[in-house]
Formats: C-alpha cells, structure tokens, sequence
C-alpha cells in the first residue's frame, strides 16, 4: 500500500466538498491522456485535464494547502491523506509524470532533448522563479571564438515539468480515487 498527499487551500475545489465522502475525479475525465495535456497540468497546473495531481509529500500538500488562501483556525486548508493497494482499484492508474515524458527523449543524439545551455544554478530559478528569477535571465555562455548575443538559456516545457513533477514529488492518478482511498483530512492553517 502506498500513501500519497493531497493539499486543498481554502475555497479551492476540493476544500469546498468533501473528498472522504465522494472520492477524488479528475476535472475534465473524459479528456485526451496525452503529452500536451500532461505538460499543461504538471507545469502549468491546468486543471481541465484527465489527472489528478498527488505527491508523496506531506509538506508539499502542505505547502498547496496553505499558499491558497487564507486558512486560518476557523476555516483551515485541507491535506488530504490517500492509500492505494497494489494493484489499485479498477479503473485507477497511479502514472509517474517523468516516466510518460521521458519517453519522449529515449535516443540523445536525434534533436530531441529536454536538456538547458544554461549555468549551473539555472535549475534553481525552475524551481523557484519567484525568488530566483536571476538565474533564468543570466546570459549563457558562448562557446569560442564568442560575439554571440547574450541571451538567456534555453528552457523548454518538458524540462519545467519534469523539475516541477521532481519538486513537488508529483504523481498523477487517471480514474477515480474512491472514497474508501482517502483515510484522513488534516486541518492545517
């Protein structure tokens, strides 16, 4: 069995109805699993896709939970604590984000590449752009003879998502996570 996290800041979707009463769906079930969608939901947080974002972090959930809103003692955020057995229920896949991209980019040498040009710090401003913002605009380096113009390293969406999916320990599951899958509630604030 293994557990998974997932935050519900206050006035968001899942804060407003009870996932131990109704399970866990997707926004939009019926739409295309596919790259693109996949892409949209992990880097961008789209919500209008067939996944449902889970983590293996408690402090992660945490941290969604409380970064929306305001919770406060009165009206907490939620973590919701989720089991799934192995095998999980029917119709439930468990998909790992880095597994479904990477195989995308299985020959290095054909073009395709997930891979920056940038300094070695330019994965901190992924991760936390709001603070680091420097380290995605520092020019790179060009190779010699130089005069290249200085531009900022290259950062391609599937290289945001798989730092977002590695950042927030990010599992997506397509179905529906039962009722019976969601053991706790925890109020935080």
């Amino acid at each position: 069995m293994a557990t998974f996290y997932r935050g519900a800041g206050v006035g968001s979707y899942w804060h407003r109805r009870d996932a131990r009463i109704t399970g866990f769906v997707a926004h939009e079930p019926g739409a295309n699993r596919n790259l693109p969608n996949l892409i949209g939901h992990v880097r961008d947080g789209t919500t209008k896709s067939p996944y449902i974002s889970l983590t293996r972090s408690y402090s992660v959930a945490w941290n969604y939970a409380v970064g929306w809103g305001t919770p406060t003692a009165a009206d907490p955020a939620f973590v919701y604590a989720i089991e799934i057995n192995n095998p999980p229920p029917a119709g439930l896949q468990i998909l790992d984000p880095l597994l479904e991209l990477l195989q995308k980019f299985n020959c290095p040498i054909d073009g395709a590449t997930y891979h920056h040009d940038g300094n070695p710090d330019f994965l901190i401003g992924v991760i936390d752009r709001t603070n680091y913002q420097a380290c995605l605009d520092r020019p790179i380096q060009s190779p010699p003879p130089g005069g290249a113009t200085a531009r900022p390293a290259n950062l391609c969406p599937e290289l945001e998502t798989i730092v977002r999916a590695l950042r927030d320990a990010e599992l997506l599951a397509v179905g529906i996570i039962p009722r019976e899958c969601v053991v706790t509630r925890y109020e935080v604030f």
